[in-house]
């Protein structure tokens, strides 16, 4: 450390600055850079002469009337970036209707997923080495008071998301919607179900969630129901919200086949919407069949086809990906059935174990299980003679491949079919499967609520501060994909939540100099190698200086 005298050369009376300044490596520039650690512009020059002498005899912290003291460290820039990004994206407006108090403590809950998802005992503990333990009042951290801010949150469901949509400069020309399904531990609350379970946890209560995104991934609405909620019923209510709630008039719904209904097409079309459904897999099929050999190869040739068929509009989309996933899928199953089918075969002619009513419905079941029932050639022949359908005897079992019926199956392969209300002169065919493939934004919110965020597995039981955990995941992905888009124009790639964690390891000390009864006192960065990778990662990406803003704005009158 020295002391750094400057000042402006232009002026003809110039005031001295002082500055007491550190040296330190720059590992990624491979240069040596300062950085201030107390500004000393207004102690007297004896006192700076003898802080000078002091330096360069390195005995600062031991000569008398001298001292340097250093705090404990926070945790801070990954902090002060999502405080940055709150401020940015205008939350507190958001949750406008709400006390000071309690937006506080929803943003601390929001701070926690993002950085240490964890239960809401144990936020005090994740965030006691942040900054925020020291610029928040202790209460905003507790238990009981974070409950009741729950409480308070879930009163504005959705008053908050109708306020999100004002930040938007223009309405969204795409709704990507899609659902998923978090699971309780514990068997008692409100809205659990047993239903689809997209966890594959079975043995779990859940509710249904429902997210809606615009063409870019940001996340407009979300919804929760009980956990047996099929996913073509949650249409009509999401349609008719998106009307009321959000004043959309115009703007193209897109679903994946399990919203595909009579009464879905319905409500889109009363409430003035357009929309691309995929086909449910019956409708899908049968409008497959209907096309002829050559128009199923022109799939695989160009990609994409159209046709229209009692007025409408179908776009028959290949991929190559989807190919190869069906006839491996195919192949496994056959697979197994013939494994299966070889050892019925083998204990039918060891001994009458089986009826002929038996094993038939044995048999239908296992090819109905495998989704193979029309590619095998199934013959029963009894060995014995006088038994009847229903007595037990024995049989040779004889089966082969239906070649035909695998043929058939092989030019379906990777091929799908997308019904839409759009024009031809709104939306070409290759532009209406890319919008379909944007549901991609929708699934990838989904992930990140539960990989990242860790919205699952639930502990709440009140249906409101189960809605309010949801929804506060929901904000947290909101400015976590707000930050994402932002990091993507700069050509970064890495997920957001890692990116800011990673931020967070650069801490705050809390620095005193005093010497001869004066004093300063600042808060700064520990610039060690691992701190100015940091802190050059976070300039690249252009944010340093909110970050400093922040910092300056709410640690201003802490000391």
């Amino acid at each position: 450390m020295f002391i750094k005298r400057s000042w402006n050369p232009r002026l003809k009376n110039p005031k001295i600055h002082k500055q007491l300044v550190e040296s330190y490596w720059d590992p990624d520039a491979k240069v040596s850079r300062h950085r201030t650690i107390a500004n000393i512009t207004d102690w007297p020059d004896h006192v700076v002469e003898a802080l000078e002498l002091a330096l360069k005899n390195k005995t600062l912290i031991d000569v008398e009337g001298i001292s340097f003291t250093t705090g404990d460290p926070y945790r801070g820039a990954g902090s002060l970036a999502i405080y940055h990004l709150w401020k940015k994206w205008n939350m507190d407006h958001a949750l406008g209707s709400l006390s000071e108090a309690t937006r506080q403590s929803i943003f601390l809950m929001v701070v926690q997923r993002i950085l240490d998802p964890g239960s809401k005992l144990a936020l005090q503990r994740s965030l006691d080495d942040t900054i925020f333990s020291r610029v928040f009042s202790r209460n905003r951290f507790d238990e009981d008071s974070l409950y009741e801010t729950m409480d308070e949150l879930h009163k504005v469901f959705y008053e908050v998301q109708e306020k999100l949509m004002e930040n938007r400069s223009a309405p969204p020309t795409l709704l990507l919607y899609d659902i998923t399904s978090s699971y309780f531990e514990g068997t008692h609350a409100d809205d659990a179900k047993y239903g689809y379970s997209r966890d594959k946890r079975w043995d779990r209560y859940q509710i249904v969630i429902g997210l809606v995104c615009d063409e870019n991934g940001i996340p407009l609405a979300v919804e929760v129901w009980p956990g047996d909620t099929v996913d073509k019923t949650t249409v009509v209510e999401q349609v008719n919200a998106l009307k009321m709630r959000f004043g959309i008039e115009e703007a193209i719904f897109v679903g994946d086949k399990g919203m595909y209904s009579s009464t879905n097409i319905e409500a889109l079309s009363e409430n003035g919407f357009k929309y691309i459904l995929g086909l449910d897999w019956r409708e899908q099929r049968e409008q497959l069949i209907a096309r002829s050999p050559q128009q199923l190869e022109l799939f695989d040739k160009i990609g994409v086809i159209e046709w229209e068929d009692n007025g409408t509009r179908y776009i028959g989309c290949a991929s190559e990906l989807r190919r190869e996933r069906d006839a491996a899928r195919r192949q496994n199953a056959m697979e197994e059935v013939e494994k299966e089918l070889r050892r019925l075969q083998e204990t039918c002619r060891k001994g009458a174990y089986y009826s002929h009513v038996r094993l038939h419905a044995k048999i239908e079941k296992l090819l109905k299980d495998h989704h193979v029932k029309r590619l095998w050639n199934i013959r029963i022949v009894p060995l014995e003679e006088g038994k009847s359908p229903e007595q037990k005897a024995r049989f040779e079992l004889q089966f082969s491949p239906c070649q035909e019926e695998i043929a058939r199956q092989e030019l379906l392969d990777g091929k799908y079919v997308l019904e839409t209300t759009v024009s031809s002169q709104q939306m070409s065919p290759g532009e209406v499967e890319r919008s379909y493939k944007l549901l991609k934004h929708a699934e990838r919110g989904f992930r990140h609520i539960k990989s990242f965020l860790e919205i699952r597995p639930m502990y709440h039981h009140l249906r409101r501060r189960i809605r309010a955990h949801v929804l506060i995941c929901f904000l947290a992905y909101y400015l976590v994909k707000q930050c994402e888009l932002e990091f993507r124009a700069q050509g970064e790639t890495r997920e957001v939540e890692e990116i800011l964690r990673r931020w967070d390891k650069l801490r705050l000390t809390h620095q005193t100099l005093r010497a001869e009864g004066y004093e300063s006192a600042n808060w700064n960065w520990q610039l060690g190698e691992l701190g100015v990778s940091i802190k050059n990662e976070v300039s690249k990406l252009g944010l340093w200086r909110a970050v400093e803003k922040c910092r300056h704005s709410l640690l201003a009158n802490v000391s």
